[in-house]
């Protein structure tokens, strides 16, 4: 059995519910995993819906967008993690873009900003927050440790630059994620316990036949599948993600099981 989940990231203040239901009006029923970003700004050459935002909008007081959001978490059909801060780019001499806990990684205050952000998204949402997504899916040790110091679990995967702390629980997980990425193409799916904390990756590929090789080595593996999208992206490029509604259905009908991605952690 495949513990199922779709993790949808950059939900905003600038967000508008019914982008959200027409992106997954044929799945309506699937408890999509939203990455919320707490006080967005400019997410340049991403979420197009925050072009030339420079002010730190809190996703609360777009009230449309919480209250149904909320209806959404009564009813058991969608989950809330932490998707950065700001979501702010900085960018090098070069120009190339530096994702956020990248250039905060040092910041004397992070943990506290994170902790912060998290209480103000369960205040918001009347939810507990349980999962960090680092914007980009980039990430380094301080920014780990200020992630599993305000009690979350983080989805994301140990890069070949080691970014994590040292330990024999991270060794393993290092050699495991790289061995079946090395050997079968794919990032390690499934959950990796830290002692720490608890990580699960949501793979960014959204064809058909990926995703299908990817949930039967799940399947036989007893793991559960993450899946990353972008509802923005959905909504702008429908016919791209026909593979991946395609897979949807063709997993639903394999006995894969609607998941959130909190769930996965309990």
């Amino acid at each position: 059995m495949v513990k199922l989940i779709i993790r949808d990231d950059d939900c905003n203040f600038f967000t508008r519910p019914e982008d959200l239901e027409y992106v997954y009006r044929s799945i309506s029923d699937f408890p999509v995993t939203f990455a919320v970003v707490p006080e967005v700004t400019d997410v340049y050459g991403g979420c197009p819906d925050t072009i030339n935002n420079t002010t730190p909008r809190p996703v609360g007081e777009n009230k449309k967008l919480v209250t149904y959001l909320k209806q959404k978490l009564e009813e058991g059909k969608c989950d809330i993690t932490l998707h950065g801060v700001y979501h702010g780019y900085k960018f090098d001499k070069d120009g190339k873009k530096i994702p956020e806990m990248i250039w905060r990684n040092n910041e004397p205050d992070l943990c506290e900003n994170l902790g912060r952000c998290k209480k103000y998204l369960e205040e918001t949402f009347d939810y507990p927050i349980n999962c960090f997504v680092a914007p980009s899916n980039r990430i380094l040790k301080e920014g780990v440790r200020a992630v599993y110091s305000n009690g979350m679990n983080y989805s994301g995967i140990i890069a070949s630059s080691f970014n994590r702390e040292f330990s024999l629980k991270s060794f393993v997980n290092y050699i495991k994620r790289w061995s079946i990425r090395l050997f079968l193409g794919f990032p390690y799916p499934g959950v990796m316990n830290y002692g720490t904390h608890l990580e699960m990756n949501a793979t960014n590929r959204t064809s058909y036949d990926f995703l299908k090789k990817l949930f039967h080595y799940c399947d036989k593996h007893d793991m559960s599948l993450a899946i990353n999208v972008h509802y923005w992206h959905i909504r702008d490029n429908e016919e791209h993600y026909k593979g991946f509604f395609d897979f949807i259905d063709y997993a639903l009908a394999h006995g894969a099981v609607p998941t959130r991605m909190s769930d996965c952690f309990k």
